[in-house]
C-alpha cells in the first residue's frame, strides 16, 4: 500500500492513500476520515461493537506507527482509531494554516451519535445552537476540555452519515477561488459563522472537505 504523509510546517497532519478495492465494492466514496488516538485499539473496536457500531477493519499493527482500526458509529459514520507506538505527543495546533481546526459529524440521529461518542471517548455536549429548520447544532469535546467540533442532522441530499473536517485558511474568498482553480467545487458558502467564515467543497475526486478563516 502506497501511503503519502501530508504535513504543515509544524509537523504531520495526515495521509493520502488509494481507496481499497473492498471499500470501492461497498460503495465507499473518496473521503477524508478522522483518526482518534486511543490507548487500546483492539479494545476500542470491541467497545464499538458493544455500543451498536461496526468494525470495518479490525485492529492491525502498522510498523513504527501503532495499531489501527476502522470503525463506524451506529448511524454509519466511519472513523478510525490509532494506538500510537511511541510516547504521547502534544496535541497538534488547531490555528495554523493547513491544520484541521474543527471536526463535524452530519448524522441521521444526533442523539444516538452523541450517546455513542460519549461512551466511546468521553466526549460530551459543550453547547448548542438552534439552526431553525436545519435542527439543533451540538458542540462536543472532552469534559472540561477544548471544544473539538459539532454534530448536526444531515441534510436530505447527503446519502449517509459522515464526518467532515475543516482546514484553516488565511482568507475564505481567495480560498473559494483556489478550490475552483484546482478542479474542486464549492457547494456551500462562503458564509459567516461565529468568529469567522466557512465554506464546504468537493475536491476533484468528490471527497468533501471544509475551510475556515478567522474573522478579520
Amino acid at each position: 500500500m502506497d501511503y503519502t504523509i501530508v504535513s504543515t510546517a509544524s509537523g504531520g497532519l495526515g495521509g493520502i492513500m488509494a481507496r481499497s478495492p473492498e471499500a470501492a465494492a461497498r460503495g465507499v466514496p473518496p473521503c477524508w476520515m478522522g483518526v482518534v488516538c486511543v490507548t487500546d485499539a483492539a479494545g476500542a473496536a470491541a467497545r464499538c461493537l458493544e455500543l451498536g457500531g461496526q468494525v470495518h477493519v479490525p485492529a492491525f499493527p502498522i510498523p513504527n506507527v501503532g495499531t489501527y482500526a476502522v470503525l463506524a458509529d451506529p448511524t454509519g459514520a466511519a472513523f478510525a482509531v490509532l494506538q500510537p507506538a511511541g510516547p504521547d505527543e502534544e496535541p497538534p495546533s488547531r490555528t495554523e494554516a493547513g491544520r484541521v481546526c474543527w471536526d463535524e459529524l452530519w448524522t441521521s440521529d444526533a442523539t444516538a451519535a452523541m450517546a455513542f461518542y460519549e461512551a466511546m471517548f468521553g466526549w460530551s455536549e459543550s453547547g448548542s445552537m438552534d439552526m431553525g429548520p436545519a435542527g439543533i447544532y451540538r458542540m462536543y469535546g472532552p469534559k472540561g476540555g477544548v471544544t473539538l467540533g459539532g454534530v448536526a442532522p444531515k441534510m436530505p441530499e447527503q446519502p449517509v452519515s459522515a464526518w467532515s473536517c475543516y482546514f484553516v485558511v488565511p482568507e475564505i474568498t481567495a480560498a473559494a477561488a483556489r478550490v475552483a482553480e484546482l478542479g474542486g467545487k464549492v457547494f456551500m458558502g462562503p458564509h459567516d459563522v461565529p468568529g469567522g467564515r466557512i465554506l464546504m467543497a468537493f475536491d476533484p475526486q468528490g471527497a468533501v472537505f471544509a475551510l475556515y478563516a478567522n474573522a478579520t
